[in-house]
């Protein structure tokens, strides 16, 4: 009787505990992005590799996830797909952190972030106006609805490359710091390029 009961006791506070833990998590996702430390990571890793991630060939979604994780102190997601980790000598992640299309997926299926908008090279709309530090760009390059790179917006500068001020991002595959966010001087095609941001939250 009275084993029963220590074992009641801690079942109920066990689970209590599992809850709390649960709903700590759920806040922190939504509540604490650090749009600072999240530039600020990837400043310092924008032109190199963190040894203490995989690099792939295509990096940007992976320095992204890096600058999200690390800097903007969002923690990993393996429910959906949202995570980077070393299981003994090999690493395993899931999808969404290392695929474009899956982390803007995630981030806006997952209530991680908001919607800012949508630009095209016709377009009237000014990133300019309406993008922060900390924000998210994703690239669709052909416009077949699919988006294939990923950047993350650090400064309003001028681009040391192009020379054009506004809006700029770091970005991996092809490594940048600073340039300028709808990237027409580095684009090959330009004019079937769509963008989209979004903003962590």
């Amino acid at each position: 009787m009275i084993v029963t009961k220590k074992v009641k006791r801690y079942v109920t506070l066990s689970l209590i505990l599992t809850l709390f833990l649960s709903f700590f998590n759920c806040v922190k996702v939504n509540a604490y992005y650090s749009s600072g430390g999240a530039v600020n990571y990837a400043d310092t890793w924008a032109l190199s590799r963190n040894p203490d991630y995989p690099n792939f060939s295509k990096d940007c979604t992976n320095f992204v996830s890096q600058a999200l994780h690390e800097g903007g102190l969002i923690p990993f997601d393996k429910q959906r797909g949202w995570y980077c980790e070393k299981v003994l000598w090999w690493w395993n992640w899931g999808q969404a952190w290392s695929v474009a299309d899956s982390l803007r997926y995630w981030l806006l299926s997952a209530n991680n972030a908001m919607y800012i908008g949508r630009w095209d090279y016709s377009s009237q709309s000014d990133f300019n106006f309406s993008l922060k530090p900390g924000d998210i760009l994703f690239y669709d390059w052909d416009s077949d609805g699919t988006y294939d790179h990923s950047a993350i917006v650090v400064v309003y500068a001028r681009d040391p490359d192009s020379g054009i001020n506004g809006v700029l991002q770091d970005q991996h595959t092809t490594d940048r710091k600073w340039a300028i966010w709808h990237l027409k001087p580095y684009n090959l095609n330009p004019l079937s390029t769509i963008i989209s941001a979004v903003r962590p939250q």
